[in-house]
């Protein structure tokens, strides 16, 4: 796994207990996760040198934010990352395989009659006589209520000019994962113009619950 979300604000939040020595076991204890997708070692002596830090301090770390499994330390959010991170590589190869996404396709029609295109593999948008009917509606409809939910006449002004119609269901498919996230379910979802002014659908997936809270313990 060669990337993955940091939730700055929610780590912080959990972890401002901790020395400096400690934060910097957290941190490097997560990478060492997210490095070998799988539970960290239950020979503590060995992932102390591998995160280059006291044996003790390690352990302490371990035992606040990781569950002690047969098989290793398991950390809920680190799994749940990994699980969509190996998700969206599986979906890219699939695209790449079947040559990449669909091209828009125009079909052609006789002299002085309407003219019309259709946009293979995604019926979201179709055009008639220059007038685009936008998708806007469809990313609108899936945006939780809150309120940030703002200023739709500026969104869909912004949403136009990007033209995202040709990538609406990458975009979709990215707020309904979102949504159910813990930043977004505990209040910090951004506006839907922040949103599209930051391009957040091209940030990597969102995890879904959060699956240490059935072990009892926190994550970051």
């Amino acid at each position: 796994m060669i990337w993955y979300k940091f939730y700055l604000g929610d780590y912080i939040t959990h972890t401002n207990h901790l020395s400096d020595a400690e934060d910097l076991a957290y941190r490097r204890l997560m990478d060492l996760y997210y490095i070998s997708e799988k539970e960290i070692p239950l020979d503590t002596n060995l992932v102390a040198r591998k995160i280059r830090l006291d044996l003790d301090i390690t352990e302490s770390v371990l035992g606040e934010f990781f569950v002690k499994t047969e098989n290793g330390y398991f950390n809920g959010r680190c799994d749940s990352e990994i699980k969509k991170y190996q998700s969206q590589v599986k979906i890219n190869q699939e695209i790449g395989q079947r040559g990449g996404r669909p091209k828009v396709v125009k079909k052609q029609q006789p002299a002085n009659t309407e003219t019309e295109s259709v946009t293979v593999g995604n019926p979201n948008q179709i055009q008639i006589q220059n007038n685009t009917i936008s998708s806007f509606d469809d990313f609108w409809r899936a945006w939780p209520t809150s309120k940030r939910k703002v200023g739709r006449a500026e969104c869909e002004k912004k949403w136009i000019k990007m033209g995202l119609d040709k990538i609406v269901d990458r975009i979709i498919s990215s707020v309904n994962e979102m949504k159910g996230s813990e930043q977004w379910t505990t209040g910090f979802d951004p506006s839907p113009l922040t949103y599209i002014n930051q391009r957040r659908w091209e940030d990597s997936p969102a995890p879904d619950g959060d699956l240490s809270r059935r072990h009892g313990r926190r994550v970051i």
